[in-house]
């Protein structure tokens, strides 16, 4: 369960990375559109992400194994970004912090 809510939370934080980079949502998330330069940052930035989660997956597992559990993962993550773009799209700032926390408690839960 530790290592699906961080694969969850890591996968998540790349969605929201990605929608961020989109100009319909950051009208929805900040009320405006964010320049170019940050715009591309933070495509880059979830998909950046979102391959650490594959590769943390495939680490963690065998190859198949972890691209299976990465699929359902990510499966989970999208429909909550979806999610929360729908009812919660002016409380992304606290969302990203809530999976930032979650990220950073399950990997120290992981160390014991």
């Amino acid at each position: 369960m530790i290592w699906f809510l961080t694969l969850w939370s890591l996968s998540s934080l790349g969605f929201i990375s990605l929608a961020c980079s989109m100009s319909k949502h950051q009208k929805q998330m900040f009320g405006h559109e964010l320049s170019p330069q940050k715009t591309t940052f933070a495509q880059y930035l979830g998909w950046i992400i979102l391959g650490l989660s594959l590769m943390a997956s495939i680490w963690h597992s065998n190859f198949s194994i972890g691209i299976s559990y990465w699929l359902g993962a990510i499966s989970f993550s999208a429909l909550f970004v979806a999610w929360c773009l729908s009812y919660f799209e002016t409380h992304f700032k606290v969302i990203s912090l809530a999976l930032t926390g979650i990220l950073l408690l399950m990997l120290i839960l992981q160390l014991f």
